[in-house]
């Protein structure tokens, strides 16, 4: 476990990121109907948007994850995060600002995970603060290891 970066806490943020966005895209897979009443929710797109967004966004979340975990792509994969993350953000102070209380559509119908506008957008700021962090990780490994190295792993 030591070679994986486990013992120093390393890739306990990159793990737990992606797990996030691969775990939320799959639940929105299984059930693109309620991702699509949760977007309508925050009243942000047009209707002709919605269906499109949430057929789509889930496919990028698990991409996302996936290339969070995967050596090559962990930077192009943490910069996809923060992006999400960042719209996550606006998203949820936009509906907070205009004192809508969306019911997180994030997990799909998972009750365990729902959410009032207040609790997403905290969860939204503390994914995001994982998904920079991840990111500039993934940025300060690619330019201290030697590219031979980059190249094995």
């Amino acid at each position: 476990m030591g070679g994986l970066g486990l013992t120093n806490g390393k890739m306990i943020p990159r793990i737990l990121v992606s797990l996030v966005f691969l775990v939320a895209g799959l639940l929105k897979v299984r059930d693109p109907l309620a991702f699509a009443d949760g977007i309508a929710g925050f009243h942000a797109f047009p209707v002709w948007a919605i269906n499109p967004l949430a057929m789509c966004v889930p496919w990028f979340e698990i991409l996302t994850g996936t290339g969070i975990l995967v050596g090559r792509t962990r930077s192009a994969g943490a910069l996809a995060a923060c992006g999400l993350s960042v719209c996550f953000v606006v998203l949820y102070a936009s509906a907070l600002a205009r004192g809508l209380d969306v019911q997180c559509a994030c997990f799909g119908k998972w009750d365990l995970l729902q959410a009032s506008t207040r609790v997403g957008l905290v969860r939204a700021l503390v994914l995001l603060g994982f998904s920079a962090w991840v990111y500039w990780r993934a940025r300060r490994t690619d330019r201290t290891t030697p590219k031979r190295w980059r190249e094995a792993a």
